[in-house]
């Protein structure tokens, strides 16, 4: 009977090593071995992430951007499409245009994703509150963190969640210094500018009749150049989660000085389109494209917006600027913090807004 028993139980244990060997268990058991650390996303949330994320999938571009200037861009395994078509990103990552695309039209896809083996998710967070997305995260067991902004402390603070997550919390305190040293140089320097000649200026977001809205990141922006922002006036502004649209005829009644877009077709439509010439501003040619680099320097998911203020107001206050290069600048904030070393052609692409971001 002893030894019967003895039999029994030398199986059983056999069985449970087994078990134990399957490939599913040991890689729950892997996961149980990877390090991990808790941080608090831009939602407040508080995640449990692997203490030094290896294969990390950013499904808001900004998020790559992001990824990018920390240094840590060899991580990145999955992107959204529109990545592609930033030259500037190309330069970083080499093997852009092979690179996963597991985030389109707002929606995960989830065996994609699960293709790229990532251990990490970066979301924006209007994917976070879409309950269908998230629940394909949880279900496959991918741990998500949200990074995401919609004003320039946003912008800050999603700078210092980023940091957190790849351990670099030093450089991006110092990415957030620099914005913060740039932002405040023009507030100083547009200080000197009296209220009654400051510029009204109709900002166009990517298209020409979408625009911005009162306290968001773009306004900020312009509030900063010391220009007068019509949109933020008072008007026809129809606002969703993602855009702020408004109408020709509004436009027409805000009358502004001058234009700037932030996408050089949105600028060629308004200078060649019968319906915008009566406007002062075009009649004028008071349109201006703004810079592209790593991303469009004035958009609500600019990477560089104290690079957008400085541009704005060195382009309608050039006497308040006069000591500044703005190539040069240009030119040492890329190298900075992109390790960037970028040619003439480059740099007058970049602040011409023409050639730095792929045609769809």
């Amino acid at each position: 009977m002893i030894v019967n028993k003895k039999i029994r139980l030398g199986l059983l244990l056999f069985a449970i090593l087994g078990i134990m060997l399957l490939p599913g268990c040991q890689q729950q058991a892997a996961v149980s071995e990877v390090p991990t650390k808790t941080i608090v996303d831009c939602m407040g949330r508080e995640v449990v992430i692997p203490e030094n994320p290896q294969r990390v999938a950013c499904l808001y571009a900004s998020t790559a951007h992001m990824v990018t200037m920390l240094g840590e861009e060899d991580k990145i395994v999955g992107i959204p499409n529109g990545i592609k078509r930033d030259v500037l990103m190309s330069y970083k990552l080499p093997n852009l245009d092979s690179l996963s695309v597991p985030f389109q039209d707002g929606a995960i896809n989830i065996e994609e994703l699960l293709a790229t083996d990532t251990d990490l998710v970066l979301i924006r967070q209007s994917t976070a509150e879409n309950q269908g997305e998230v629940e394909k995260l949880d279900k496959a067991g991918i741990p998500w963190v949200v990074v995401d902004y919609a004003s320039l402390d946003g912008f800050k603070k999603a700078i210092s969640v980023t940091g957190a997550i790849f351990n670099q919390q030093e450089k991006a305190a110092g990415y957030d210094a620099d914005v913060q040293k740039t932002l405040d140089l023009v507030t100083e320097r547009v200080s000197q500018i009296p209220e009654t000649s400051r510029i009204r200026v109709y900002h166009a977001v990517n298209e020409a009749a979408r625009t911005d809205l009162d306290g968001d990141l773009c306004s900020q922006i312009t509030d900063v150049a010391g220009v007068v922002n019509v949109s933020t006036q008072g008007g026809s502004l129809i606002t969703d989660a993602e855009k702020t649209m408004t109408t020709l005829e509004q436009i027409y009644v805000w009358n502004p000085d001058a234009i700037i877009a932030n996408d050089i077709n949105a600028t060629k439509y308004m200078l060649s389109d019968p319906k915008w010439s009566g406007l002062g501003a075009v009649a004028r040619q008071q349109v201006t494209t703004l810079p592209v680099g790593v991303t469009r320097w004035c958009h609500p998911g600019s990477m560089e917006p104290q690079m957008a203020a400085l541009f704005i107001a060195m382009h309608f206050y050039p006497e308040q600027f006069a000591d500044i290069d703005l190539a040069q600048t240009t030119r040492d904030y890329y190298k900075q913090w992109f390790d960037l070393e970028l040619s003439d052609d480059d740099v007058s692409a970049i602040l011409s807004g023409a050639g730095m971001r792929l045609a769809k």
